[in-house]
């Protein structure tokens, strides 16, 4: 079972063929980013329909969000504020020192990592097809598995890519595919407090 910490978009193809995704791919719990008012209403539908799809908000849509929401996406430092119960969601291109040393406080995940970030103690890394690449090979063999979730960034890339990204991380540390895609899971699932279904 993997959770795929990062679905960047809910398209036509990804909600026709969820069933069969789940059949044939190990991803068995998905993580949806919504960004308007409009997605939002249209994931948390979907999500309705299938407990094993959970999403997070934007800040400006927190009020809007249910149990089925698992995190805030955030992209400036400003929209930290009062979020220190929430679990935060935001992707590497957005950190910048402001960003990281606000964050300190904060537990969440960093989408698109291309390092370790060590320095953010409660901050997972998210890991895969569009980004296992970029690490440095002695900063991904040095990477803790407890520090790794798993990510497919689709539609850019494609849910068994995930798995392919397992194999790139396994090639390095000398751990196996299902082991690294288990310890991942295991994390995803102790950041948004879920429990297999």
């Amino acid at each position: 079972m993997i959770v795929d910490v990062n679905v960047s978009e809910c398209d036509k193809a990804f909600i026709e063929s969820i069933e069969d995704i789940v059949e044939d791919t190990m991803v068995q719990m998905f993580v949806l980013h919504p960004k308007d008012e409009k997605s939002l209403k249209e994931v948390q539908e979907l999500s309705d329909e299938h407990n094993f799809i959970f999403y997070t908000v934007p800040t400006n849509l927190i009020d809007q969000a249910d149990q089925k929401c698992v995190g805030v996406s955030i992209s400036s430092a400003k929209e930290l504020e009062d979020m220190e119960d929430h679990v935060i969601m935001v992707d590497e291109a957005n950190l910048n020192s402001e960003m990281k040393k606000n964050l300190m406080i904060h537990k969440g995940i960093i989408l698109n990592a291309t390092k370790p970030h060590d320095e953010l103690k409660n901050f997972y890394v998210s890991i895969g097809p569009g980004n296992v690449d970029h690490f440095d090979k002695g900063a991904l063999k040095n990477l803790k598995m407890d520090k790794i979730v798993l990510q497919s960034n689709y539609p850019k890339h494609e849910f068994d890519d995930i798995y392919t990204s397992a194999e790139v991380v396994s090639a390095v540390t000398f751990r196996s595919e299902m082991s690294i895609a288990a310890e991942a899971t295991k994390n995803a699932m102790k950041l948004f407090a879920l429990r297999k279904a």
